[in-house]
Parts: C-alpha cells; sequence; structure tokens
C-alpha cells in the first residue's frame, strides 16, 4: 500500500516509517527536517521510501501526493507557544485535507497525546491535541460516509524519543512522572508504531475514537506546570 507520514526523520515517525518498510509498503514522509531513512542499508526495503522536506503548517510547501491509502499524522512540536497550534492543529488539518480524501484512502490516524485527555503539560500544546481529538471525530464521520474508511486518534503518555530527553533525563521530572504512571515505564517508539500499525492496517472497524496508550498515566494538578 502507498503509505504517507508526517515528521518521518526522527522518532515515534521514523519508527513507524521503518515498521511499514519492513512489511513491504511504499511509504512517503514528510518532515521539515532532512532525511535518516533513504540509503540507510540497515532499514529493510529503505529503497522504497521517498522523502519530502517540508513544514506541514505552511499549505504552500506541502508536495502533491496521489492515491494516499493510508496517512499517520504524526508531525508536531513542543514550543508552550501558539506555534503548538499551529503545526500540531492547523498543519494537521492542511495535511488531512489534502491527502486524506482521495479515492484510495483505507484508513487515517493522528498521533494525539494524553494531554489531551489529561490536560497535563503546557496550555497550547494540551489545546492542540484536544483539538485534533475533535477534529478526528468530523473526519471519522466524513471518510466513513465516503470512502468506508477508518479514522482514530492514539492518545499516548511518554514515549521514549529525543524530543522528551529534557524529561528523560532530569531525575526529579522522571521519578515525579513514574508515580502517576502504574506501568513504571514509557514506551518505545517501535511499541508506538505498531499501534499505528496495528489500527490503520489489521484494523477495519474500530474508527472514531481517542485510544489511550499512556501506561495508565493519571491527572497530576502540578506536574507539568514547568517555569
Amino acid at each position: 500500500m502507498k503509505i504517507l507520514i508526517t515528521g518521518t526523520s526522527r522518532g515515534i515517525g521514523r519508527a513507524t516509517a521503518i515498521k511499514f518498510l519492513s512489511q513491504n509498503h511504499h511509504v512517503f514522509g514528510i518532515d521539515e527536517k532532512i532525511d535518516t531513512i533513504s540509503g540507510d542499508k540497515s532499514i529493510l526495503n529503505s529503497e522504497n521510501y521517498t522523502h519530502f522536506t517540508a513544514d506541514i503548517s505552511v499549505k504552500e510547501q506541502l508536495p502533491s501526493i496521489d492515491d494516499v491509502e493510508i496517512l499517520v499524522n504524526n508531525a508536531g512540536v513542543q514550543t508552550a507557544s501558539l506555534r503548538d497550534i499551529e503545526v500540531n492543529l492547523l498543519g494537521t488539518m492542511a495535511v488531512t485535507e489534502k491527502y486524506a480524501f482521495q479515492d484510495k484512502i483505507k484508513s487515517v490516524v493522528f498521533n494525539s497525546s494524553v494531554s489531551a485527555l489529561t490536560g497535563n503539560e503546557f496550555a497550547d500544546y494540551a489545546a492542540s491535541k484536544a483539538g485534533i481529538n475533535g477534529y478526528m471525530k468530523n473526519c471519522a464521520i466524513r471518510l466513513a460516509n465516503k470512502y468506508k474508511a477508518t479514522c482514530n486518534s492514539l492518545c499516548f503518555g511518554g514515549v521514549l524519543t529525543e524530543l522528551n530527553e529534557p524529561v528523560t533525563e532530569n531525575p526529579r521530572l522522571w521519578n515525579k512522572i513514574m508515580e502517576i504512571t502504574p506501568l513504571k515505564r514509557w514506551a518505545t517508539p517501535e511499541e508506538a508504531a505498531d499501534w499505528i500499525y496495528f489500527i490503520t492496517v489489521t484494523n477495519r472497524f474500530c474508527t472514531g475514537q481517542t485510544i489511550d496508550i499512556s501506561g495508565g498515566e493519571r491527572n497530576c494538578a502540578d506536574l507539568f506546570v514547568w517555569e
């Protein structure tokens, strides 16, 4: 199948691209950072990956890609500013409207956050992810009615990525987070990729859902009020 993934240069997006490539799919990636997959001989079927360098919040930069069958909305930032809204919500909406509503579409997934459910972390970030969940439900109705395609949000908690190193490498913050996480660990990018693959390829009936994948993380009023 033809897979489009945003934010493929690192973290969850890169792991997801590698997962789909390993299953013999053709993957197209969009990221404002450089290609980290093509030509890497350690990645199975890396020759089936095509990279586009673009900022998803700038519609004019989005490339023309036809016949998308699975869209993985993964790209995002956490800046504690309106940039979170611009990229995470408005950029994701621009990507979805351009690529999801095509005749061959089978599934769309949004990389949301447990912050959208708990309110933890910065206000702009939590709002951007909550907005994604609301937008997902609208898309789920439209995609089901027109294409019989599925559409869901995966609300990940902590994932061990470069983006989260300021937390994972800070003993004080890490210990506080583990206090409210029953499984006492964070997910790996590969585990997140497995979820994305399941919800888009294996799943053919669940749609319009926000799925909590946080290790049971609970709300903690002062945990993510960072100065």
